[in-house]
């Protein structure tokens, strides 16, 4: 772990750092009067370069290397965040917000392939704790730290900005060795349909209702009459609550079947935010309201990682992080859309039709998913891989999850060619 160490450090920099931005970006439109439905545009704009970088940064960084390819999209990433104070205005930020989502995913495809090419097959499972908990952490911190300065002013984008910068200082002084990124099996999204249609289309979901909070969560906070510091604490108390409930959501998706698990999320997801809208027309306490938060947060952030664990059931391990990409590739296109129908809704019909959406969205696919179970048998436990928390950013740390083979992403060409030499050597 300790070569590495420095890697987790500017991993909590730029991640803060975005997140920071994150918040403080809906709130100055907010407070500019722009209308809901293009606040929604313009966040959902990061999403789309998210999914364009997931696909075309590992280009980058083969041609120029991890070094200059993190450094490159960290200063690019680091200009846009000061670029909004001088261009403020909705087509320069639906640009920027482009270019963001296209380097941060440069930035953890980066960070990601060094991690797992420092990681043996004894550490990688504990690597990919520690990184997802400081993902986390690093995301509640960026968060929080809009309460340290006006949103109106400079200072919040200059935070982030020297978050973002200073992530570049233990990459740059690193003397670890250049990871390869070699190539990973291809895996088309109809093959992948066909293994898993419980798992590829929860991927879209799970990618609209944790884009749509994203994007509008704060927006959504300020509306029902929250504070700026009370809509950042609603922010940072979800992001927790997918922290904290990780473990007994694994356990139970271990243990039963894993569609019966997510049905009940989904439901749970569902019905927290009826609750929530009800209590806040009724006047709800803060302190209720987190609870509220910390319980939907918790069941919002297990959908993906339970889509993917669905789907590797039904996959050959050496397919595992080539379909990781494309789960993660509809994610992006959910998250791209989700946030587009949410802020559309809450321009027309008010900030509850946030809860509305929100749950329509999650009751729906419980019902298909519940649907499914009478319709595809239920694998054996023993049949099942482990549930794990994987980061929603980049498919690379997939080479770092316990489930894959140490060697198929390297080794799955060489294997077909033998195979497919043994079977000739049969039939002559």
């Amino acid at each position: 772990m300790a070569p590495i160490r420095t890697l987790f450090g500017a991993t909590a920099a730029f991640i803060a750092g975005n997140s920071l931005l994150g918040v403080v970006l809906p709130l100055r439109m907010e407070a500019a009067d722009y209308p809901v439905a293009l606040i929604g545009a313009i966040m959902a704009a990061y999403f789309m370069g998210l999914a364009f970088g997931g696909y075309k940064a590992k280009h980058v960084i083969l041609r120029i290397g991890h070094i200059r390819a993190f450094a490159a999209f960290a200063a690019l990433t680091a200009a846009t965040c000061l670029a909004y104070e001088f261009f403020f205005n909705p087509v320069a930020w639906v640009a920027l917000r482009i270019i963001n989502g296209f380097c941060i995913a440069g930035m953890t495809t980066s960070i990601e392939s060094w991690l797992n090419g420092r990681s043996s097959n004894e550490t990688r499972g504990r690597v990919l704790g520690v990184y997802m908990l400081i993902l986390y952490l690093a995301i509640a911190t960026g968060q929080t730290l809009v309460n340290v300065a006006p949103v109106g002013g400079s200072d919040l984008l200059m935070i982030a900005a020297a978050l973002i910068g200073l992530s570049l200082v233990p990459v740059a002084l690193t003397n670890l060795g250049e990871p390869n990124l070699r190539e990973l099996r291809v895996l088309g999204l109809r093959e992948l349909y066909a293994a898993s249609k419980v798992g590829v289309i929860g991927a879209g979901v799970a990618g609209m209702l944790v884009g749509s909070f994203l994007a509008m969560g704060v927006v959504f906070a300020r509306q029902i009459g929250l504070s700026v510091t009370e809509a950042a604490l609603f922010m940072s108390t979800i992001v927790i609550g997918g922290l904290t409930f990780q473990v007994p959501i694994g356990m139970l998706a271990d243990k039963f079947d894993r569609r019966i698990v997510m049905s009940c999320i989904l439901l749970t997801v569902g019905m927290s935010w009826i609750l929530l809208s009800n209590s806040i027309a009724r006047g709800v306490p803060l302190g209720v309201l987190m609870a509220m938060a910390l319980t939907f947060g918790g069941a919002n952030n297990s959908v993906y990682p339970l889509c993917v664990a669905q789907t590797f059931d039904r996959l050959d391990r050496k397919y595992y992080v080539a379909a990781s990409g494309r789960l993660l590739m509809v994610y992006s296109i959910g998250a791209t859309i989700g946030p587009l129908i949410a802020s559309t809704l809450m321009s027309i019909y008010g900030p509850k039709s946030f809860f509305l959406f929100e749950s329509a969205i999650a009751i729906a696919y419980a019902i298909f998913v519940l649907f499914s179970i009478r319709t595809v048998p239920a694998l054996p436990a023993e049949a099942r891989e482990k549930f794990v928390q994987l980061p929603d950013i980049s498919p690379v740390a997939m080479g770092l999850d316990p489930r894959t083979e140490p060697d198929a992403v390297c080794s799955a060409r060489k294997q077909d060619t033998l195979l497919e030499r043994r079977t000739n050597d049969l039939d002559g």
